[in-house]
């Protein structure tokens, strides 16, 4: 019983903590044997580019909690930063901002509603969305980027407050509010319960498609700040920005330890997925290997991760099993 004990307390720790592993050991790696790789315009690039990933992939996580995932969040991006763009002319600063959050909110909301109100796959209804953000944002913009004229907000893009990029440091205050809500609210974790067993949450007296509509709602919300975040530091708004965002985002829920079957992932499991795709890319950059080998290499990376994780759930569940009947 003891030997048990000690193998299940071994594994969970194992694969709580092993993506946090795998990323000290590239980043030790691209330390001592990649030049240039710590300095500060590195780090600094790094930060930048990927805390824009994070909002997406904190997202992307609720809806993946769920069994569910998001295909929009790509064409959310560029819809976000042309609403702002076009509306910032118009309106001033706020209101553009908030029309740029809510409008893209309204489609994460659709989303969610079809998802829990219809029996069509969520695969589907996010393709069809990715679709029409995508249009929206070339017939708002005529299909030409937007230049954003307000100093304060561009001055935002590149804003650092103690060596720290003010993306980076939104960022981290979204982790912690993610954080406390996952694990202290009864919402947080009602996602968990639908993700692991849909059909028992329900007989148990949980509104499923409640949960789902927060999910996607909320997706919708996060990928609308990195929306945000993005524009302020391109400058501009783009009807084609965002591109391939989405699955950037998937995957650093993935191998952060997320489960397409639901129920499985964390706030912390996804920054540390994000985090090593943003250093793998930096590194392949800084060794000069070609952006078409990059894509492959990537990729690569990505199904030998799902691979991975698919073959560990399978050992676990014969792990547990044999336990059971020691």
């Amino acid at each position: 019983m003891c030997r048990n004990h000690s193998l299940k307390t071994f594994r969970e720790g194992f694969n709580k903590y092993s993506i946090l592993i795998v990323l000290s050991i590239i980043i030790l790696y691209a330390l001592f044997f990649v030049p240039h790789f710590a300095s500060r315009i590195n780090l600094m690039a790094i930060m930048f580019q990927y805390s824009i990933i994070a909002f997406l992939a904190l997202g992307q996580m609720l809806v993946v909690l769920t069994g569910g995932i998001d295909l929009s969040q790509g064409s959310l991006v560029a819809l976000t930063s042309i609403i702002a763009a076009v509306a910032m002319s118009h309106f001033g600063l706020v209101p553009a901002l908030l029309l740029a959050v809510i409008g893209c909110t309204l489609l994460g909301i659709t989303s969610g509603t079809l998802v829990a109100y219809t029996k069509m796959p969520p695969f589907i209804i996010t393709l069809g969305m990715l679709g029409i953000g995508r249009g929206l944002a070339k017939f708002i913009a005529n299909a030409k980027p937007v230049p954003i004229q307000d100093p304060f907000f561009r001055s935002l893009g590149r804003k650092v407050i103690f060596g720290i990029p003010l993306s980076v440091i939104l960022l981290l205050i979204v982790c912690v509010v993610l954080v406390w809500f996952l694990r202290n609210r009864r919402l947080g974790r009602y996602i968990y319960a639908v993700g692991s067993n849909e059909e028992s949450a329900r007989l148990s007296g949980i509104n499923t498609k409640k949960v789902k509509l927060f999910a996607y709602s909320m997706s919708a919300l996060l990928t609308s700040i990195g929306g945000l975040v993005w524009a302020a530091r391109l400058g501009s708004g783009s009807p084609i920005g965002g591109a391939n965002y989405e699955m950037e985002s998937i995957a650093a829920v993935i191998v952060g330890g997320g489960s397409l079957s639901g129920g499985k992932g964390s706030v912390t499991g996804t920054i540390a997925g994000v985090l090593l795709f943003g250093v793998i890319n930096s590194i392949l950059n800084l060794s000069g290997i070609s952006p078409f080998w990059q894509g492959a290499i990537k990729g690569v990376f990505i199904l030998l991760a799902v691979a991975a994780s698919q073959i560990h759930s399978k050992k676990n569940v014969s792990m547990e099993r044999w336990a059971e009947n020691e």
